[in-house]
């Protein structure tokens, strides 16, 4: 069998850099030596670089039809998922303002963002001078840096509603979670290592046609809001949010998820908790996942 050697050219072929750009496959008892016929190599791989111009490659061609098939999925898949974290409520006794914080990179632009709210759990609504916003629109900046800018601009104002009570998590079923996003069960404990606990409290999220106040473009003028309800442990069923139309600030909204459940403490008392509820709203490349904070009261 013959020690010729059998060159695969791949982007380079500059003589020093033939061990990294070259492969050499040899079968005889040469094969360690080939590598370093750098002069040589360089001049078949030249040749056969030559020859293989002089044929016809189809592979761009494919690869870019490839392309054009996959580049409408992705896009139908892509979209700016929001991650989201809690950061308390007031420190009064039932834990009247809540904050929260969401963030992510904006899709189309890929510029960070971060949102900070404080609600006021007994009026349901956001506490004046709030949401705080931050979008920053340089290229490859962290996100770190939106979050950073964000929570130093809601500081005094968190300073201000006494936002001092980290609250504790009672549920969740975060986007990925393979589980029901329309129901979450939790409880009261009397302390968490005892047995013989009360009975649960359970949410349960509908998605419900609404008015389209955001010419969203819907045939019949309509588009996804939502209805939450609560069942406590005496059986009592509340209604918590209900809706005729969706706000303008969600743009236009597809669908919802039950995501999480916080309260100030997770014992028997009487105060307030709330609700996380994920909001699918049209995007520029696809569904955006923002938050609304629903407040209860145990």
């Amino acid at each position: 069998m013959s020690n010729r050697p059998v060159i695969k050219c791949v982007i380079s072929l500059v003589p020093d850099r033939v061990v990294r750009f070259g492969r050499s496959i040899r079968t005889g008892p040469m094969a360690s030596a080939a590598l370093t016929e750098s002069e040589p190599i360089r001049q078949e791989c030249m040749v056969m670089r030559a020859m293989k111009d002089r044929r016809p490659d189809f592979r761009g061609l494919l690869i870019a039809v490839a392309l054009m098939m996959v580049m409408p999925i992705r896009l139908a898949m892509a979209g700016d998922a929001a991650e989201f974290r809690s950061h308390g409520f007031s420190n009064d006794q039932g834990g009247r303002y809540y904050a929260f914080e969401e963030f992510g990179v904006q899709d189309g632009s890929g510029f960070p963002y971060s949102n900070i709210y404080i609600v006021d759990l007994q009026t349901d609504q956001w506490v004046a001078d709030t949401p705080v916003r931050v979008l920053i629109e340089q290229d490859n900046q962290p996100l770190l840096a939106a979050r950073i800018k964000a929570f130093e601009e809601a500081t005094p104002l968190m300073q201000h509603y006494n936002i001092a009570t980290t609250g504790v998590l009672m549920a969740a079923s975060p986007l990925n979670e393979h589980s029901p996003k329309d129901e979450l069960v939790f409880n009261q404990t009397i302390h968490p290592m005892l047995s013989g606990q009360p009975d649960p409290y359970r949410l349960h999220l509908s998605n419900i046609d609404v008015q389209d106040l955001n010419n969203c473009g819907s045939p019949d003028g309509r588009v996804m809001g939502f209805a939450l309800s609560m069942t406590k442990p005496n059986g009592t069923h509340v209604d918590l949010h209900d809706e005729g139309s969706a706000p303008k600030s969600r743009g236009c909204p597809e669908r919802y998820h039950l995501i999480a459940v916080y309260s100030p403490d997770r014992h028997l008392g009487s105060h307030f908790g709330v609700a996380l509820v994920g909001v699918f709203s049209r995007g520029f490349e696809g569904p955006d996942l923002r938050y609304i904070a629903v407040p209860f009261s145990f």
